[in-house]
Protein backbone atom coordinates (compact mmCIF):
# COMPACT_ATOMS: atom_id res chain seq x y z
CA UNK A 1 0.00 0.00 0.00
CA UNK A 2 1.45 3.77 -0.89
CA UNK A 3 2.60 5.59 1.87
CA UNK A 4 0.01 7.88 3.44
CA UNK A 5 -0.47 11.54 2.03
CA UNK A 6 -2.81 13.64 4.03
CA UNK A 7 -4.96 15.28 1.27
CA UNK A 8 -4.90 18.71 2.49
CA UNK A 9 -1.37 18.93 3.74
CA UNK A 10 -0.61 22.22 1.74
CA UNK A 11 -3.46 24.15 3.06
CA UNK A 12 -2.93 23.03 6.83
CA UNK A 13 0.97 24.02 6.76
CA UNK A 14 -0.60 27.67 4.65
CA UNK A 15 -3.00 27.74 8.03
CA UNK A 16 0.08 26.82 10.81
CA UNK A 17 2.18 29.49 9.09
CA UNK A 18 -0.79 31.83 9.45
CA UNK A 19 -1.78 30.91 13.11
CA UNK A 20 2.19 31.64 14.04
CA UNK A 21 2.05 35.18 12.05
CA UNK A 22 -0.73 36.05 13.79
CA UNK A 23 0.65 34.98 17.24
CA UNK A 24 3.44 37.00 16.33
CA UNK A 25 1.28 39.96 16.04
CA UNK A 26 -0.24 39.49 19.34
CA UNK A 27 2.70 38.99 20.77
CA UNK A 28 4.32 42.37 19.43
CA UNK A 29 0.68 44.07 20.48
CA UNK A 30 1.31 42.82 23.93
CA UNK A 31 5.14 44.52 24.04
CA UNK A 32 3.54 47.56 23.28
CA UNK A 33 0.97 47.13 25.70
CA UNK A 34 3.68 46.85 28.41
CA UNK A 35 5.96 49.36 27.17
CA UNK A 36 2.66 51.92 27.32
CA UNK A 37 2.09 50.61 30.85
CA UNK A 38 5.67 51.30 31.74
CA UNK A 39 5.43 54.73 30.32
CA UNK A 40 2.59 55.21 32.28
CA UNK A 41 4.21 54.60 35.53
CA UNK A 42 6.57 57.19 34.66
CA UNK A 43 4.69 59.45 34.15
CA UNK A 44 2.24 58.77 37.69
CA UNK A 45 5.97 58.85 39.56
CA UNK A 46 6.69 62.00 37.42
CA UNK A 47 3.08 63.87 38.82
CA UNK A 48 3.70 62.87 42.04
CA UNK A 49 7.17 64.30 43.04
CA UNK A 50 6.14 67.33 40.65
CA UNK A 51 2.95 67.44 43.59
CA UNK A 52 5.65 66.72 46.55
CA UNK A 53 7.69 69.81 45.10
CA UNK A 54 4.31 72.09 44.72
CA UNK A 55 3.26 71.64 48.17
CA UNK A 56 7.09 72.30 48.89
CA UNK A 57 7.03 75.59 47.23
CA UNK A 58 4.00 76.44 49.19
CA UNK A 59 5.55 76.12 52.13
CA UNK A 60 8.91 77.22 51.69
CA UNK A 61 7.05 80.34 49.77
CA UNK A 62 7.80 81.34 46.38
CA UNK A 63 6.52 83.92 43.72
CA UNK A 64 3.52 83.18 41.90
CA UNK A 65 5.05 83.18 38.57
CA UNK A 66 6.83 80.01 40.06
CA UNK A 67 3.73 78.74 41.33
CA UNK A 68 1.93 79.30 37.76
CA UNK A 69 4.68 78.08 35.67
CA UNK A 70 4.91 74.41 38.13
CA UNK A 71 1.04 74.20 38.10
CA UNK A 72 1.01 74.42 34.43
CA UNK A 73 3.93 72.01 33.96
CA UNK A 74 1.50 69.74 36.33
CA UNK A 75 -0.98 70.29 34.01
CA UNK A 76 0.58 69.02 30.84
CA UNK A 77 1.45 66.15 32.78
CA UNK A 78 -2.11 65.35 33.40
CA UNK A 79 -2.76 65.92 29.51
CA UNK A 80 0.06 63.65 28.91
CA UNK A 81 -1.53 60.93 31.76
CA UNK A 82 -4.73 61.02 30.01
CA UNK A 83 -3.58 60.35 26.02
CA UNK A 84 -0.94 57.88 27.36
CA UNK A 85 -3.99 55.98 29.44
CA UNK A 86 -6.37 56.69 26.01
CA UNK A 87 -3.68 54.58 23.69
CA UNK A 88 -3.22 51.47 26.30
CA UNK A 89 -6.76 51.90 25.94
CA UNK A 90 -6.64 51.26 22.33
CA UNK A 91 -4.10 48.90 23.04
CA UNK A 92 -6.04 46.83 24.62
CA UNK A 93 -9.27 47.03 22.29
CA UNK A 94 -6.66 45.91 19.57
CA UNK A 95 -4.98 43.08 21.45
CA UNK A 96 -8.32 41.96 21.43
CA UNK A 97 -9.07 41.57 18.20
CA UNK A 98 -5.93 40.06 17.45
CA UNK A 99 -6.60 37.57 19.73
CA UNK A 100 -10.18 36.45 18.71
CA UNK A 101 -8.04 36.76 15.21
CA UNK A 102 -5.24 34.35 16.93
CA UNK A 103 -8.23 32.20 18.05
CA UNK A 104 -10.15 31.92 14.59
CA UNK A 105 -6.57 30.67 13.08
CA UNK A 106 -6.09 28.12 15.92
CA UNK A 107 -9.89 26.60 14.98
CA UNK A 108 -8.98 26.61 11.71
CA UNK A 109 -5.45 24.63 12.22
CA UNK A 110 -7.68 22.28 14.64
CA UNK A 111 -10.36 21.17 12.08
CA UNK A 112 -7.42 20.51 9.48
CA UNK A 113 -5.88 18.38 12.27
CA UNK A 114 -8.95 16.43 13.01
CA UNK A 115 -9.04 15.78 9.24
CA UNK A 116 -5.89 14.77 9.05
CA UNK A 117 -6.76 12.44 12.17
CA UNK A 118 -9.73 11.11 10.51
CA UNK A 119 -7.89 10.21 7.06
CA UNK A 120 -4.97 8.46 8.69
CA UNK A 121 -7.54 5.98 10.75
CA UNK A 122 -9.42 5.47 7.29
CA UNK A 123 -5.42 4.93 5.55
CA UNK A 124 -4.98 2.73 8.62
CA UNK A 125 -8.40 0.62 8.20
CA UNK A 126 -7.70 0.07 4.15
CA UNK A 127 -4.35 -0.66 5.01
CA UNK A 128 -5.57 -3.27 7.96
CA UNK A 129 -8.26 -5.01 5.37
CA UNK A 130 -5.48 -5.19 2.51
CA UNK A 131 -3.57 -6.95 4.54
CA UNK A 132 -6.28 -9.54 5.78
CA UNK A 133 -7.03 -9.80 2.52
CA UNK A 134 -3.35 -10.49 1.44
CA UNK A 135 -3.16 -13.12 4.09
CA UNK A 136 -6.29 -14.80 3.36
CA UNK A 137 -5.03 -15.01 -0.08
CA UNK A 138 -1.58 -15.92 1.08
CA UNK A 139 -3.07 -19.06 3.16
CA UNK A 140 -5.69 -19.52 0.49
CA UNK A 141 -2.64 -20.57 -2.29
CA UNK A 142 -1.12 -22.57 0.35
CA UNK A 143 -3.60 -24.66 0.80
CA UNK A 144 -4.56 -25.18 -2.56
CA UNK A 145 -0.68 -25.65 -3.04
CA UNK A 146 -0.79 -28.80 -0.78
CA UNK A 147 -3.84 -30.08 -1.87
CA UNK A 148 -2.56 -30.23 -5.24
CA UNK A 149 0.69 -32.07 -3.99
CA UNK A 150 -0.73 -34.54 -2.40
CA UNK A 151 -3.09 -35.10 -6.02
CA UNK A 152 0.41 -34.76 -8.22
Amino acid sequence: MKKFVFTLERLKQYREQTLETEKGTLAELRGELNRLQSELEGILEELARLNRELLEKYQRGTTPTDISVHKRYISAKQQELHMKRHQILMKEREIEAQLQTVIEATKEVSKLEKLEEHQIEEYRAAEQKENELFIEEFVSNADWRKANADNG
